[in-house]
């Protein structure tokens, strides 16, 4: 764990600070944030940040594995990286074409058995390029993934089914033409580069990547040893999961690696550590293979990609300009955008010369701050976002109301940011040290909020003195024990009609094992896989996948007669039970 040390100065203005004061550490102020997801706002189960650039690399780690023990996570801790996979994928792929065994634009066919018949649309054949770039015109998942358990999905998917599905699948499209992300389309392609290299993907990454790399503790197969750092993965909730299992399209999203194996990948990747794989790397960089690209504020371009399961994500990213790179890991679902955080990392003042110092204020001016803004038109920001800003004790927290907002993204961390003082006037934002500014009307009172960031300003009108509150962490959900005769009375067929999350409508299967009460959904796209629903009350059930909950109707008689299904961020969706 780092120590966090903080610098206290007695001067109001930033060129009267002393020589001997110095600005807080940028990994220090990565522990601070870490540190108030994880307490304050329980936002994630343990999470570990790495950095590199031409300086070296550092780890910043915080909380626990979440195994039953307090064993803390670190950069050996072992997670599952979900899609971060596909850029490993598509580097083996550049890799054979500098070899001379493939090209890119080959005929995904050359490379499977005769008696497959791959889809083609009029007389167009799917390359090995568009497989690496999302635009072959495969869906993201196939519709036969008939998975056994809805929380290991990949588990069952075979290479018979894989083979089946192509055979009869029709492209909407013709390829190229357009960009669709597929889980399937970089399964297919780990599945075909290791066939044309006479062995299984897993093995071609070791000797491939790993070996040269010095990456010993990624795989997709654990030993013993790499078992014993391996994170339990969690949901949302902080419940403990499953860890996924992708046998057949491993490609898209099988590997498990740790924060320091990464840092070596990233390392490579932005051509700081000598690499054999250096050419092929910046292929797969310039071509669009597997990697995203975006453009930052000072028209750097940003490189990355992020990863999910169950109850892990990932995030790989760099900035080959600035020449560094950011590695995020973490075991749970859903509770952090973690390519949001990686991209504003990178975007972050590093150099600790650069970066301001705090000073103390008095409290009754951070209450001056507190309360909410919305961006004026004088800031060039046509949705005129809003911002909310809170006191605890005696730190000052930020947060975007809106949070699809790039204009707030550019200076606001994820979740929360920590705005710390410089003046009475002049703040920054801790993470990043981005400077803003808060002036005052003819009555003395804080009216707006202004941003500097790269040349560009944006102003924020203040709307409101009413603090913005803090969030509310998520309350632990609890099952209780009902007798059969109440979980039989749920267990059915269930019709639902067809909604725009369902355009072909969706049939949902309930049924008793034991105590347990057991759903499994069929839709249109693929069948997912059985899941257990935990009662809260007689007529209220949840589950621990998608965190949807079953409420259950009743007619005057006493039958159940439909259920609805409540998901956030979707409208209710009502299905009736089938005699």
């Amino acid at each position: 764990m780092i120590h966090i040390a903080r610098v206290v100065c007695c001067t109001l203005l930033l060129t009267a600070f002393s020589a001997r004061a110095t600005a807080e550490d940028f990994t220090e102020a990565i522990h601070a944030y870490l540190q108030q997801r994880i307490e304050a706002e329980k936002k994630a189960v343990g999470i570990v940040v790495g950095l590199v650039d031409e300086q070296g690399s550092r780890v910043i780690s915080y909380w626990r594995m979440g195994d039953g023990t307090d064993r803390e996570v670190d950069g050996d801790t072992v997670f599952e990286l979900g899609s971060a996979t596909k850029t490993f994928t598509t580097l083996l792929l550049q890799d054979m074409v500098e070899r001379g065994r493939m090209k890119l634009d080959d005929p995904v066919a050359k490379y499977l058995p005769k008696s497959l018949k791959m889809p083609t649309r009029n007389g167009k054949e799917i390359t090995l390029r568009q497989l690496a770039a999302h635009t072959s015109g495969l869906p993201k998942i196939p519709d036969n993934l008939d998975s056994k358990r809805a929380d290991n999905p990949y588990a069952d998917y075979t290479v018979e089914k894989l083979y089946a599905f192509l055979s009869r699948y029709e492209l909407p499209r013709n390829p190229g033409v357009s960009s669709e992300y597929s889980n399937l389309g970089t399964g297919l392609l780990g599945h075909v580069v290791a066939l044309k290299a006479g062995t299984s993907y897993e093995a071609l990454v070791v000797d491939r990547i790993c070996r040269p790399l010095k990456m010993n503790s990624t795989r997709i197969t654990l030993t013993a040893e790499l078992k014993g750092r391996f994170v339990t993965a969690h949901n949302r909730f902080g419940e403990a999961v499953r860890s996924w299992d992708v046998p057949t399209l491993a490609g898209a999203g099988a590997l498990r690696s740790t924060a320091h194996d990464m840092l070596k990948y990233v390392s490579a990747n932005l051509g700081l550590t000598p690499s054999r794989l250096a050419r092929s790397m910046k292929k797969t960089h310039d071509l669009g293979l597997g990697w995203y690209a975006v453009l930052d504020e000072p028209g750097t371009r940003i490189i990355g990609h992020g990863g999910g399961t169950g109850g892990c994500r990932s995030f790989a990213g760099f900035d080959k300009e600035r020449r560094r790179g950011v590695v995020i890991v973490f075991n749970a679902e859903h509770v952090l955008d973690v390519e949001a955080l990686g991209k504003f990392l990178l975007r972050s003042e590093w150099q600790a010369d650069r970066r301001p110092m705090e000073i103390k204020i008095d409290a009754q001016v951070y209450d001056s701050y507190v309360g909410q803004y919305q961006a004026s038109h004088a800031g060039g920001v046509p949705s005129r976002p809003r911002i909310g800003i809170r006191r605890q004790g005696d730190r000052l927290f930020a947060q975007a109301t809106e949070s699809d907002s790039e204009s707030v993204d550019v200076f606001l961390p994820p979740i929360a940011g920590e705005f710390v003082p410089q003046s009475e006037t002049r703040l920054f934002e801790r993470l990043s040290g981005t400077p803003m500014t808060f002036t005052q009307d003819a009555q003395a009172k804080v009216a707006h909020l202004t941003v500097h960031r790269h040349g560009r300003t944006l102003v924020y009108e203040k709307i409101s003195d009413q603090p913005l509150p803090a969030p509310e962490p998520l309350q632990p959900r609890v099952a209780i024990n009902l007798p059969t005769p109440l979980l039989d009375a749920c267990a059915g067929h269930y019709e639902f009609a067809p909604t725009g999350a369902f355009p072909a409508g969706m049939r949902v299967r309930i049924w008793r094992e034991g105590d347990q009460l057991l759903a499994q959904a069929w839709i249109q796209d693929a069948t997912q896989g059985a899941f257990e629903i935990y009662p809260e009350s007689d007529m209220i059930f949840f589950d621990r996948i998608s965190d949807t909950r079953s409420i259950f109707r009743k007619n005057d008689k006493g039958e159940v007669t439909a259920v609805i299904l409540q998901a956030e961020g979707q409208p209710d969706c009502e299905g009736n039970k089938m005699q």
